[in-house]
């Protein structure tokens, strides 16, 4: 089950906490920069074309350090996640507040770009993570899971910030911007350390299961071949298929089943997790 699965939860749990920033970031960072920074139009726009740019390049360097980090010490992914993660906040701030600048000049370039490349590498890492703890049978569900979650916390991220922080509390936008990042990315942060140590053994345990599947596998395989080449003994082949299916039948009709029926499996499976979850 996804739910028993320690890593499955904070995998999602840090994804709900990560997107809702960047909900709020894709909806008003242009507007915030025109209207509270007093920048143009065309500057804010440059500033935000460099901010995907530097995304653009964070997701190729996450996955290029998260794969040296995993090689080195499977430990060390999550630590690398959740040190991006928290350090990304810094350059987003300093975007948001630095009185200094009126045009697009290179410090908000510098800025943008930095916030962008850093809040983007931990999330390529995410989905190796989370089909790196799943059996096959199970991954579209989880990764369906966490396409849910990220989209639910994107969209709630803009009605957080205007209804919640500017209505409810009466907050101005600059300060809500603040309060949002700082507070769900530092909360992801010490999600993605937690995930430190449970990844390791989440993923040890379930090499293991697929080891022991393929080798039941082999097994049941080589004992077909050997015993279809001795026609004398053709009743013993049936009883011994029958016992030898017994032991991997289940597996293997779980995965076959499975990839029979992969949308329908998948949707449910997900829904009853968000079930759980909540």
């Amino acid at each position: 089950s996804m739910t028993t699965n320690s890593s499955n939860c904070l995998l999602m749990l840090q994804g709900l906490s990560v997107n809702i920033p960047w909900g709020v970031m894709f909806v008003f960072l242009n507007d915030f920069l025109s209207q509270e920074k007093g920048l143009s139009v065309t500057d804010a726009t440059m500033i935000i074309a460099v901010f995907g740019i530097g995304c653009a390049i964070g997701g190729i360097l996450g996955g290029f350090l998260g794969a040296l980090a995993s090689a080195a010490d499977r430990r060390y992914l999550p630590l690398f996640m959740a040190a991006t993660t928290l350090v990304g906040i810094v350059p987003f701030l300093a975007l948001l507040d630095d009185p200094s600048y009126h045009h697009a000049s290179w410090m908000p370039c510098i800025y943008a770009f930095a916030g962008g490349c850093l809040a983007s590498m931990p999330s390529v890492c995410v989905r190796p993570c989370i089909i790196n703890v799943n059996p096959p049978e199970i991954r579209g569900a989880a990764l369906t899971t966490a396409n849910l979650i990220i989209n639910a916390a994107r969209g709630a991220g803009p009605s957080l910030l205007t209804t919640m922080l500017m209505q409810g509390f009466g907050v101005d936008r600059a300060s809500g911007f603040n309060i949002i990042i700082i507070t769900f990315w530092s909360i992801a942060s010490v999600q993605l350390a937690l995930l430190a140590k449970t990844l390791p053994l989440d993923q040890e345990r379930m090499e293991t299961e697929l080891k022991s599947y393929a080798e039941a596998s082999m097994s049941m395989d080589v004992a077909y071949g050997s015993m279809s080449m001795e026609d004398s003994t053709r009743d013993g082949i049936e009883s011994y298929h029958g016992d030898a299916t017994l032991e991997c039948d289940r597996s293997l009709f779980s995965i076959e089943n499975q990839a029979s029926a992969f949308d329908a499996t998948a949707a449910k499976q997900s829904l009853e997790f968000m079930g759980e979850s909540l």
